[in-house]
């Protein structure tokens, strides 16, 4: 007989869980990455606008929807929920930016997903994001936590 030369069926298996779970680093590194960038683009051109909007004290300047506005809206019912943010308190705007506002905002290659938000405070320029980045069945809505995140692993 012939020497017969190739991977049993536990190699096989051991092989294919190998790649996946490279496949799955990989695919969480770019989703989170993804994610932290459009924060910081969306943060910087918050900042610019906010500091626009201190000069020269106009509403008008301010990009978006006011968050007391649609605040009966299930998806942002559910972001104020999961975050303890009071969009009532005095001397902060917040504002919630879809993709046209991105668009308006010089964004376009930022892209949100379907039935979401960026929520801004335009006085001291944080970012949420109302999806959230999901992780060990935690989500985390800013830059801050995703940061803190990736100085955990």
């Amino acid at each position: 007989m012939k020497s017969q030369k190739g991977l049993t069926l536990a190699g096989t298996i051991f092989f294919v869980l190998i790649i996946a779970f490279i496949v799955f680093g990989v695919v969480y590194y770019v989703r989170m990455q993804t994610t932290k960038e459009d924060l910081l683009l969306v943060q910087a051109k918050v900042k610019k606008i906010s500091s626009d909007y201190i000069l020269e004290k106009k509403d008008e300047i301010l990009i978006g929807t006011k968050l007391t506005d649609i605040k009966d809206e299930p998806i942002i019912q559910e972001f104020l929920n999961n975050n303890s943010i009071d969009i009532e308190e005095k001397d902060k705007k917040y504002y919630a930016i879809n993709q046209q506002n991105l668009d308006e905002m010089g964004l376009p290659q930022v892209k949100l997903e379907e039935n979401s938000y960026y929520i801004v405070e335009y006085t001291d320029g944080t970012v949420y994001y109302t999806k959230g980045y999901e992780l060990a069945g935690s989500n985390y809505y800013d830059i801050d936590n995703i940061e803190g995140l990736k100085l955990e692993q």
